[in-house]
């Protein structure tokens, strides 16, 4: 009987042994990956320092298993975890932090670089929404003196919680007419976007639609689709209903975490699954697609030109002048989750969709595309995506069954991991920046705009 019990004892100590090297086998590299990801590009571009990092988006189990060396100097970051898995995250001028997934550094570095320089006039000497400068006036209006002290209870409560707001912005008509920054970050502060990215991504296509260099209907969208895939086109893309075999789950190494965090290049991860419906017919988020998106204007438009694109023909024309895309290792933008900005510039991308596309006159986007992009896709149930923006159009059988239920349904917003928001309600002339570190989800933008809304006049 003894002797039983110990065999037993034994298999169970086997099984958990062989459980545990399992985990480290799988989760350790990823731990170091994103650890060295998210702290390099905190470092080198929202200039904060280690401890801000590690006590808010690195403080997790099992990231917090992780140790990241922040080398200053050399601007990288090197991530393992009790001396294994070692990864490394470099930071390049006006690029921003990328994981070398494999690839040897040098390399990466020596990528070629068509630098896009910022426009050469201070945003603090021009008025908003170009320049930095508030109209006082405006904000010691009575209704949004009430809006910036709903902004201020927010971010004292939020030290009280276990969610943490780091920004939000509110503009109404046009007019930024409250603000709140706190938990280590400013107005100047570079925040990241995570899938609030794929957004910018699908206005990138819109430029290309609206010159005619892309078509919606086109299909053949990468040379390695000979199979059924070459039917796919890019309006199914766009919707996310291309029906690629893509599992998007962040609770461990999946699809989406080898895309972001394994692989030297995110897009061919995704191209590489084969098509499990039709496409056209099933609606599945995936930052998979946008990150093949990405890589379909890279070649369709070459490499100066598909670098120059954000900031020449998006960012610097709307004021975004302190946003940053991220690349892969490969050299294609990271446009599912990597790009960096100031609240502030975020806003401006949630004005130009709200104007239509138009910017003090000038129509960077055709109404055309902004109305596309806000139209919901056939095959999402309750009219909850357009092109690559979220919508709040609600079931087409009962428009009250929708995602904000406080809200107008002709609210649409870029929305992203751990509580990142740009919200833009029309028929409110409103737009409302939230950005923060909310894992849990306990941040209710549905509750806040709504608050926000009853104070309007």
């Amino acid at each position: 009987m003894k002797k039983k019990i110990l065999y037993a004892f034994l298999l169970i100590l086997l099984a958990g042994l062989g459980y545990g090297i399992n985990y480290a086998w799988k989760s350790f590299p990823l731990v170091s990956s994103y650890g060295s990801k998210i702290m390099c590009s905190c470092i080198f571009l929202a200039e904060r320092d280690e401890n801000s990092v590690m006590s808010q988006e690195l403080r997790a189990f099992p990231i917090s298993l992780g140790d990241f060396e922040v080398d200053r100097e050399g601007k990288k970051v090197t991530g393992s975890v009790f001396g294994l898995a070692q990864r490394v995250a470099i930071y390049r001028e006006g690029q921003g932090c990328t994981l070398l997934s494999g690839m040897e550094e040098e390399e990466v570095r020596n990528q070629v670089y068509y630098e896009v320089p910022k426009p050469n006039w201070s945003q603090d000497t021009v008025s908003w929404p170009n320049g930095n400068r508030l109209n006082d006036s405006i904000l010691n209006l009575p209704h949004y003196r009430k809006i910036q002290d709903l902004i201020n209870i927010e971010f004292e409560d939020s030290v009280k919680k276990t969610h943490l707001t780091h920004m939000i912005v509110v503009l109404h008509k046009g007019q930024l007419v409250a603000e709140g920054y706190g938990n280590d970050h400013d107005i100047n502060t570079k925040h990241t976007s995570w899938s609030m990215g794929k957004s910018i991504i699908s206005n990138l296509v819109g430029l290309q639609v609206d010159r005619g260099v892309l078509s919606l209907d086109q299909n053949n969208l990468l040379p390695d689709w000979t199979d059924e895939r070459k039917t796919i086109n890019l309006t199914n893309m766009l919707q996310a209903t291309n029906g690629l075999d893509w599992v998007e789950d962040y609770g461990g190494v999946s699809d989406a975490t080898k895309m972001l965090f394994l692989n030297p290049d995110a897009a061919a991860i995704a191209a590489s699954k084969p098509l499990k419906y039709e496409p056209g017919t099933h609606f599945y988020y995936s930052s998979g697609t946008t990150n093949i998106v990405s890589k379909i204007l890279r070649n369709q438009l070459g490499e100066e030109s598909y670098q120059r694109l954000p900031y020449e023909g998006l960012f610097y024309k709307i004021g975004m002048h302190n946003t940053v895309m991220e690349k892969d290792a490969s050299g294609t933008f990271v446009g599912s989750s990597f790009v960096f900005a100031p609240a502030r510039d975020f806003a401006r991308l949630g004005l130009l969709m709200l104007e239509k596309g138009n910017w003090l006159g000038e129509q960077v986007l055709t109404e055309d595309w902004v109305k596309f992009a806000t139209t919901p896709a056939t095959a999402a149930p309750m009219g909850e995506y357009g092109a690559q923006w979220w919508l709040n159009a609600g079931n087409p059988s009962r428009p009250d069954e929708k995602k904000f239920p406080s809200l107008p349904n002709d609210a649409f917003y870029a929305g992203g991991f751990e509580g990142q928001w740009i919200l833009v309600i029309p028929s409110k002339d409103l737009v409302i920046v939230r950005l923060g570190f909310t894992p849990k989800g306990e941040f209710s933008m549905d509750k806040f705009a709504s608050d926000v809304i009853d104070l309007l006049p």
